[in-house]
Parts: C-alpha cells; structure tokens; sequence
C-alpha cells in the first residue's frame, strides 16, 4: 500500500475537472467569459463553475425575471449536462457539481423572487423501501430531479407504503419513486404495488435499486399493477421518466432490450452479485419451473466431501475488537468497485490510457486526499464483533451448540438446490452422522454510526460531489473491513496458506473456504439475522436490525465463515 502523505491544497474535484478540460474545454472556458450572459450562465452550469458567478446573476436580471432565467437558462445547461452524461462524455462527480452550481444560483435568485413566482414543472415522492437502510441512489435521483425544476419529496428510508401514499395525497404528486438494495426490497415493492392495488391507487411509478433488472420490472411487476410502471436504471431515467409523466407521454414501448451486460458494467461488486442472482431466478421462472424452491430435509445430498480435515478453533464463543487501523482497511478496500461503481468514474469516451493516466494522476491522488480526511476527522469507526461456535449439519440445517458441544444452542435451515449439484450451505460441514464436531466462524463488521451520520449531513448541506465519495469509501470500507476480517479468521483457524498473494484474487474468492451474506441465494432468510445476534450481539459495536431485519446503520455487514475447501458461492436452483 501506498502510504505517501499527500498535501491537502488543492480541491480534489476541481483538480479532476481540471483533467477532463483538454484545451477545447479551455478554448470553451474562454469562449464562455467573452460570450453573452446567457452563454456564460449556461456554461457555469455545464462546467459546475460558481466563480463570480453572482455578478452574471445580477447582469442578468437586468434582462429577465429570476423565475425566467431558472427556467431557460439554467435549465438548459442541465439538460445539457444529462445529455453529456448520457452519452458517457461526462462522469457523475462532474454532473454533481453541475448540480451543487445550480442549487447556489437557485438559491441566489430566489431571495429575488415572491413566493407566489415559485413553481416547479412537477412532484415527485421518492422513498427507500420499508426495511431498507440504503438511499445513495434514491438521493441521487433526488439530486438530479430537483435541480433540474421538480419538486421532490424525499421521505428517507425504511418507508412504509402508507406513508408514500399519504405524501402523494398532500402535495398532489406526479408519481411515486420506490429504491431498495436488499433482494428482500423487491417483494416489498411487489406487495406495495399490490396495496396500491386494493386502494384503487394508479399513480405512475417508477423502481430502481441494485437487486432490481429491467425485465423483471417489465415483465412481473407490470403484470401486478393496474397502473404503469417503469424501472429507473440510474438517476437520469428517473428525470426522463418524471418528464414523461408531466408531459403526458408516459407509454411503455413496443418492445424492450433487456441488455443485462450494459447494466451490469455499472454495478459494484455486491451489487452485480445481487442482479445475477435476480436474473437466475427470472431464468428459472422463464423455463416454466414456477417459484423456486427451497428444498427440503429430504432432498438428496450433494456430493461435497465430507473426509476434509477439521481446523480447531482458537476460541469457542465471540469477541469483540473495537479499534482496527484504517490504514489496514483501506489496504483491502476494492478500488475498482469504489472508482468505477460507486464513485462512477468510467471510461466514457476516455481512451482506455487517458482513463489510466487520469485515474493514476487524478482519482488516486484524490482517493488518499479523502482517506486523510476520513482519519483526521475520524468519520469512520471499524468495529468488528466475530466469533467461533462447535456444529454439526443434519440435512439442510446447521446446528450451533454450546460450548458443552453437546446440547443444542441454535440452528440454521438452508435452501438446497433442487438439480445441478444439490447444494446446500449444511453440506459444508460435518454430519451428525459422522460422528465429528464441526466449527463454524461467524463475523460481523461497521464502520460506525458517524458514517452514516456524516453522508446524512453532506447531502442535507448539498454538497453533493462530497456525499458521493465519502458514501461510496464508507460502504467499500465495510466490505474491505469483511475481506480483512475473513482473512483473519483463516489465519487463526490454520487455513490461510492457500490465500492468493494479490488482493484481486482474494476479491474473486482466492482462498480456501468462502462467506456467505444472509439475503443472497446461499442464505436468503434475512430473519436468521436474528440468530447471528443471538450469536454475537451485534449491538455491541452499534449494529441494530430493522423490523425487516436489516443492518443499521448502512455501512455494517456479516458472514457464515466456511473453512470447508469446496465452498464457493452458489445460486440455489
């Protein structure tokens, strides 16, 4: 890792603007300072440029009416900006500070405006779905919308249906925005619309979030509800949806491309998890094989080896560490998955050694200016509480029991795959039958309740490039602070001689053994949430569980530990 301090002078982002500005973008700056006002409005806004931005307000309004120069003007630059962005020639930190330069000229005019001149081109209700903690992309499709003439209300997250109804009513809205991470927060989109339902409620809605695909909006859940419903990709096809609905035009097409491997290339690695796993159940469905099922005690076993050598654990029970060096985290932090999906710096129309030039002169640099920040201010607080427990398999269950190895503590039901290798997580680890005491590891990390306090508190300042990256490092941490743990546990368990030496290789799984998260195919059932904290006490480190049995705060996540050699992620069939 490099540990080379870097001088904090100088504003990351205007930096990396800097970059992208070749010398047509400086033949444009000048362009903009000599041409009218307008032009120099609009540019302001295309390049996110707020410097002496005030005096071109003010010559402006020497012309036209505040509200005027909102809706023409400024407005036209974000088009542009969409229109830059859609097009891959513009990346989503510089569509953030395009964003931050309209929100400051808005915000300027309006001290010159009556409250009776304020008018917004339509509402929008967005919220993150009951149970769900994650809103960067909610709050994302709420910066771009109202900086681009909506009014948006923003009702936060773990959202319950009747709620977004109820705002609806209120404020008249155009339609409804529902996001959500967990594969869990489908079905809960699924049974909303099915309330709308009931309700006679048609208002046009749209769905986004990472454990969503297009056809599985367009192809079930149009089938549920009497109203339309789209799917929002990202943030700008939920303005051009909302634009649609305002004009009139709301029409789904005469056919659709399900193009899964475009969508694929803008999600960070636990996301493309999620989406592949969605898209596998979509398969299932599509080969007349109905719901999928879940497998029973009965079912027949794989053939996972059962004569693996048992590793002996170096404690029975939990632990908790309290401290972890961010600069060990940070060594396991995934950059490509930061960079390119939750920061979204992508190629675009970048050659692919511009793209590097850029992101070794630029992002880098960039990236460790934040990491001084994050250390300086201490915004992130890794905790980890984990732990080793005896278990045997019976079928499809896991049972943990005491440290008497004896009596029974809990246990685990699994789904197993009904073709292919019949699969199920038990398989892993010793039989009852076999007569051998098993172990298994259990792990849970955070990176604190101020992370999740700080993103909150940038994004209701409106410094929006800053959320973004500060939310993206502080989710990648807690996934590098799951990697360095798993390691630590192979260690202590004797089993790390396997590891691969280069950290992309562990990313891919290059180790023996594997984790599994509870909510993807392997373990599905949220609800044995409950059992890891029954198991490790989560609220010792600050992680809570929600009424739908999700993590908070956000940046917090946990694994089953798997020593067993063959232990790779599988979909259940």
């Amino acid at each position: 890792m490099n540990n080379k301090t870097f001088k904090v002078t100088y504003d990351p982002l205007t930096e990396l603007m800097a970059y992208y500005a070749d010398k047509k973008g400086e033949k444009k700056e000048k362009a903009a300072r000599a041409g009218t006002v307008e032009e120099r409005l609009k540019n302001r806004i295309i390049d996110g440029d707020r410097v002496e931005m005030q005096a071109d307000l003010d010559e402006a309004m020497k012309k036209y009416q505040p509200l005027d120069i909102i809706n023409t003007i400024l407005l036209d630059g974000m088009k542009v900006v969409g229109e830059l962005f859609g097009s891959g020639q513009m990346q989503l930190p510089f569509v953030l500070q395009s964003a931050e330069t309209m929100k400051t000229a808005v915000a300027y005019l309006e001290k010159f405006m009556d409250k009776a001149d304020a008018t917004t081109k339509g509402v929008f209700i967005i919220a993150t779905v009951k149970g769900d903690v994650h809103d960067i992309g909610k709050n994302l499709v709420d910066i771009i919308l109202t900086n681009n003439g909506y009014k948006v209300v923003n009702l936060g997250i773990k959202c319950a249906v009747e709620t977004m109804l109820q705002a609806a009513k209120e404020n008249n809205a155009h339609a409804i925005g529902m996001s959500g991470l967990l594969v869990k927060s489908t079905l809960i989109m699924k049974e909303n619309l099915e309330v709308m339902n009931e309700q006679g409620i048609t208002i046009p809605v749209v769905l986004g979030g990472a454990a969503l695909t297009r056809r599985y909006v367009e192809q079930d859940m149009r089938t549920i509800y009497k109203g339309k419903v789209f799917y929002a990709n990202d943030a700008f096809d939920g303005l051009h949806f909302i634009e649609r609905v305002v004009t009139g035009k709301l029409e789904y097409p005469t056919g659709s491309a399900f193009d899964h491997d475009d969508e694929d290339d803008k999600l960070t690695g636990t996301e493309a998890k999620i989406a592949a796993a969605v898209r596998e159940d979509e398969r299932y469905k599509r080969e007349g094989k109905g719901e999928r099922e879940s497998g029973r005690v009965g079912d027949e076993r794989s053939n996972v080896s059962q004569n693996v050598a048992i590793p002996k654990a170096p404690f029975l029970g939990s632990k908790i560490i309290d401290e972890v060096p961010l600069d060990l985290v940070f060594q396991y932090v995934n950059e490509v998955a930061l960079i390119r999906g939750q920061w979204q710096v992508r190629k675009g129309k970048l050659k692919e050694d511009e793209y590097r030039k850029m992101l070794e002169e630029k992002v880098y640099p960039d990236l460790e200016q934040l990491k001084i920040k994050v250390k300086s201010e201490k915004l992130l607080q890794p905790k980890v509480v984990y732990g080793y427990f005896p278990c045997q398999s019976a079928g499809n269950d896991l049972i943990i029991y005491h440290d008497d190895m004896k009596s029974e503590r809990l246990r685990f039901t699994f789904p197993r795959q009904t073709d292919d290798r019949h699969l199920c997580l038990s398989d892993y680890f010793a039989s009852v039958d076999s007569g051998k005491m098993d172990v298994v590891a259990f792990h849970l990390v955070t990176m604190g309740k101020v992370a999740s306090e700080h993103s909150a508190k940038l994004f209701a300042a409106n410094n929006y490039k800053d959320y973004l990256y500060f939310h993206g490092l502080s989710v990648e941490s807690a996934e590098a602070l799951a990697e360095l743990w798993h390691k630590r546990i192979r260690e202590e368990l004797g089993i790390a001689g396997k590891d691969a030496k280069e950290l992309k290789r562990l990313f891919s799984q290059g180790y023996q053994g594997s984790r599994y998260s509870f909510g993807y195919p392997a373990c599905p059932n949220l609800e044995d949430q409950t059992k890891l904290f029954e198991l490790l006490d989560g609220e010792r480190i600050g992680v809570h569980l929600t009424e739908e049995f999700s993590l908070e705060p956000e940046q917090s996540t946990n694994a089953i530990i798997v020593h067993h050699p063959e232990a790779r992620y599988f979909n259940i069939k």
